[in-house]
């Protein structure tokens, strides 16, 4: 059985990558992981600082991609493992596609984080070990 990974943001652009991933894994019975990655330059890990609460926010606001991507999933039968890192989103998302022996990872376009998260699907596919589709937010 393969194993497709959808790194999500919630963005228009990881909607549309996670309806797509979740088509082929029901098509492949493939496992299905989904990532979001809470982006360390822009949100640090939580402290006692000024910045904590916008940390915090960004945790739950991933926590609620990855619940996100598992309720789309539900209605068609595919089970999702899910999980949330910090980190550089790029770098985290291909460790994480390593540690689940992933066959495909599948990211949007772009991202809500313009600054920060758009290139990561480029970043991704130039460096991943495995197939990546980019999908747009009308694929």
């Amino acid at each position: 059985m393969s194993t497709i990974l959808i790194a999500t943001d919630g963005s228009e652009y990881a909607r549309s990558a996670a309806s797509r991933a979740i088509e082929l894994a029901e098509e492949r019975g493939a496992r299905l992981h989904v990532i979001c990655v809470v982006d360390r330059r822009r949100f640090d890990e939580p402290a006692l600082s000024s910045s904590e609460l916008a940390t915090i926010y960004a945790e739950d606001h991933a926590a609620v991609c990855v619940a996100e991507v598992t309720r789309m999933a539900a209605e068609t039968g595919v089970t999702v493992e899910g999980d949330t890192r910090h980190g550089i989103p790029h770098e985290v998302i291909l460790e994480y596609a390593d540690e689940i022996d992933a066959g495909l990872i599948i990211v949007g376009e772009h991202g809500d984080h313009e600054e920060h998260f758009s290139g990561v699907g480029q970043k991704v596919e130039e460096l991943a070990d495995c197939d990546v589709m980019v999908v747009t937010a009308n694929s």
